[in-house]
């Protein structure tokens, strides 16, 4: 079988564009440190490559919200100790407010104390979060929980929604108590967390101290307890939630680098042999391209 110079011509030709292109191909992947450049190279890890990058995207998303959820409970937990410690206080002041022996300067002192501590839970209670919006008022987040008519009757003006938060695949996690939980409905009183303050400091200035008001202070601070033992068992929750979320992130992330990620050193030595080659078919078609009859005349 003959073949003529035209069929060899299309033939050598032929074979160094598709070595071009293999060269081309290695080129791109050395250059983007992936395997797979198009679906046509590998369908089925093309495929997982998706499912993948959407277990991560839905995860850190996860992760995001985890920590929104987590910083906005940090802030109702440092808010509800600043109560605390200033309901603390306050019973402490009431202990010595019930004392035969205090002088009139005394109760006046303390109750010009016990108002303060009052403007500093009314300010505590107005506390925002990272986004602006106050964090004992449920949904309505630009509503300040706390109504005062500045005669001791407090009224709460937020709703009692409570932001669910998703922070994995079937998990929500409550972002913060209602202020109506935290300052209203307290057990074992008829009282607020404003108005037992309130009425103390009044009774100062009346002389009509009564030692049951210590056990308002005392159901006061049993709720802020509570909640704060809410907010620490949801904090734990989370914090075990997002080593969850780490851990699959970090598990598809490998898998991920095994399908795509380009063995350089491998690709390297591939991409140098491929050049050798196109350049010795190109040399090789340019000496064939120079022969002629005339080469061989004397």
């Amino acid at each position: 079988m003959r073949i003529s110079t035209s069929q060899f011509q299309f033939e050598s030709v032929a074979r160094m564009l598709d070595q071009q292109a293999k060269l081309s191909k290695t080129q791109q992947q050395v250059a983007t440190g992936r395997k797979i450049l198009s679906p046509s190279d590998d369908p089925a890890g093309s495929a997982r490559i998706l499912d993948l990058n959407q277990v991560i995207s839905v995860n850190e998303q996860y992760q995001r919200n985890a920590d929104a959820a987590k910083s906005r409970l940090d802030a109702e937990e440092s808010a509800i100790q600043g109560m605390q410690d200033l309901y603390q206080r306050g019973r402490e002041l009431a202990v010595q407010g019930l004392s035969d022996t205090l002088s009139d300067d005394n109760r006046k002192a303390i109750e010009i104390e016990m108002r303060q501590l009052l403007d500093e839970m009314t300010s505590l209670a107005g506390r925002k979060d990272a986004n602006g919006e106050y964090i004992f008022s449920g949904f309505q987040g630009n509503q300040n929980p706390v109504g005062d008519n500045g005669s001791g009757t407090y009224t709460y003006l937020g709703d009692q929604g409570t932001r669910q938060i998703q922070i994995g695949p079937s998990r929500q996690i409550a972002a913060g108590d209602t202020g109506f939980d935290v300052f209203f409905n307290i057990q074992n009183t008829s009282e607020n967390a404003f108005s037992v303050l309130y009425k103390f400091a009044d009774s100062l200035a009346n002389g009509t101290q009564d030692a049951s008001s210590l056990d308002d202070f005392d159901a006061v601070m049993n709720n802020f307890s509570n909640i704060s033992a809410k907010i620490g068992a949801r904090v734990n929750s989370i914090d075990s939630q997002k080593g969850v979320n780490d851990s699959l992130v970090l598990q598809s992330k490998t898998v991920l680098s095994s399908i795509q990620d380009l063995d350089l050193a491998e690709a390297v030595t591939k991409l140098n042999l491929q050049q050798v080659g196109l350049q010795a078919a190109q040399q090789s078609y340019t000496r064939v391209q120079g022969l002629s009859l005339f080469n061989y005349l004397p």
